[in-house]
């Protein structure tokens, strides 16, 4: 994942965002789970940290030493901080991991899997021609009753340039390709949509139980898979292309007299920008 200069990660201890609150609600339940002595989480894209600064408030010392938690982050000081945060809570073990977000399951130790593993706030920040491997290797890292959640931005208030926001039924038309491509055609996850006071927001929670077929299959898939869903991704992007340069083109013809049709033109330049480059790297 290339990294985009106006992209940040959020921090404040005295807050949990909505998708953070949302997740941790999961991490609760499965924690609570008499038959759990142990829990391994990988916190994909981990920022500074947010998700887990406020854990001590959320999870009693004993959940908490109930996990091995996982951080991997493209920025070496965000996993610093991220570090120190996971130090102080009490976790069975931690490791904390820095690399492109596209190669963890390269940089992950071979074998390791895991029961949880979240992705908030980043699915725009990664390259649309990395995104069908990134998903297709975080179901190949659950354990058999494992869940991945994510979480992102319908739209990106202020834009970031270089980003590529999707929306809910983007996102629901990319991951059911890629079930359909791994023999899952019978599980459809829900995909919520959530409005927020500046942007809306998606969520989706895929449970590795629902793809009813074994890991050695999924691995067997994983190629077709990669392939088959990029080719979904590169057809939305081309969609989505065409659409806004319609768009661009109404506006320059009419121009922009309010200040909603004033940030949408801003919002459709960012994005013709981003689309166009994405589409460069994809073909």
């Amino acid at each position: 994942m290339t990294t985009i200069a106006d992209s940040s990660a959020f921090k404040n201890s005295d807050r949990v965002l909505p998708q953070h609150q949302a997740a941790l609600t999961l991490l609760q339940g499965r924690l609570s789970a008499p038959d759990i002595e142990r829990l391994a989480w990988l916190d994909l894209a981990c920022g500074r940290g947010q998700i887990i600064v406020a854990l001590d408030r959320n999870l009693s010392p004993q959940a908490r030493a109930k996990v091995k938690y996982w951080a991997y982050d493209l920025n070496q000081e965000f996993a610093r901080e991220t570090r120190k945060t996971a130090d102080r809570l009490g976790f069975e073990s931690f490791e904390i991991l820095v690399g492109d977000l596209s190669d963890f399951d390269k940089i992950l130790p071979i074998g390791v899997q895991f029961d949880f593993i979240t992705l908030t706030n980043t699915i725009h920040e990664i390259e649309p021609a990395r995104l069908a491997t990134l998903l297709v290797n975080c179901l190949g890292r659950l354990t058999q009753s494992g869940s991945l959640f994510i979480y992102d931005m319908e739209k990106i208030k202020p834009p970031e340039l270089g980003a590529v926001p999707w929306t809910r039924d983007d996102i629901r038309q990319i991951l059911l390709r890629m079930l359909d491509s791994l023999g899952a055609s019978s599980y459809r996850p829900e995909v919520g949509l959530w409005n927020h006071s500046s942007c809306n927001g998606w969520n989706v929670q895929l449970e590795r139980q629902h793809l009813n077929i074994s890991g050695d299959v999924v691995t067997a898939r994983i190629g077709d898979a990669v392939r088959e869903t990029g080719d979904e991704i590169v057809k939305l992007l081309r969609k989505r292309l065409e659409t806004c340069r319609a768009s661009l083109e109404s506006l320059t013809m009419c121009g922009a007299e309010t200040a909603a049709e004033q940030e949408d033109k801003e919002r459709l330049l960012f994005e013709f920008w981003s689309v166009s480059r994405s589409l460069g790297r994809s073909t």
